[in-house]
């Protein structure tokens, strides 16, 4: 099951975060595999690790303090940053878990696109300053937009 929450941030937080994440100085990663080796050619993206254990923190960390205190994130296990880019059809990526455990996780859409998020219960349309709370130890799918040049999210895994 999920549950979408429109206008999850202040309009003048969201937008800033919005403008740092959507620039060109903005530090994204390649990423060969989306969902694991066998996908094809064509399936990558670029990813940016706010928070992952074990890891350097990045310096943009601190642009969630609010956003963690408002989902009353308890323990955080994971943010990541994700963009897709734009292509001419759309395309699902292959359903998968983020952690085998149960563990609250949200999406948090940084621009309007046509790229869906699937669920077991239905699908979700990124539409900016959307928030989509789901059980990520349940398998789900990304797919990429074919009406913007990129498909940006950030996804939230904690307790």
């Amino acid at each position: 099951m999920f549950k979408i929450v429109d206008n999850f941030l202040e309009e003048e937080e969201f937008k800033i975060i919005q403008k740092d994440i959507s620039s060109n100085y903005f530090p994204w990663f390649f990423e060969e595999e989306v969902v694991d080796s066998k996908d094809d050619l064509k399936t990558y993206y670029f990813t940016h690790s706010f928070f992952r254990p074990y890891y350097r923190t990045s310096h943009f960390l601190s642009m969630w303090d609010n956003f963690l205190r408002k989902i009353e994130c308890n323990s955080l296990i994971r943010i990541k940053g994700n963009l897709f880019l734009g292509d001419k059809k759309n395309k699902k990526h292959k359903a998968h878990i983020d952690y085998e455990y149960k563990h609250k996780g949200c999406l948090l859409y940084i621009n309007d696109n046509n790229g869906y998020t699937y669920f077991k219960e239905g699908k979700v349309k990124p539409k900016e300053n959307r928030v989509v709370f789901f059980d990520p130890s349940e398998l789900h799918s990304s797919s990429v937009c074919s009406d913007q040049k990129k498909r940006i999210t950030v996804n939230f895994n904690y307790f």
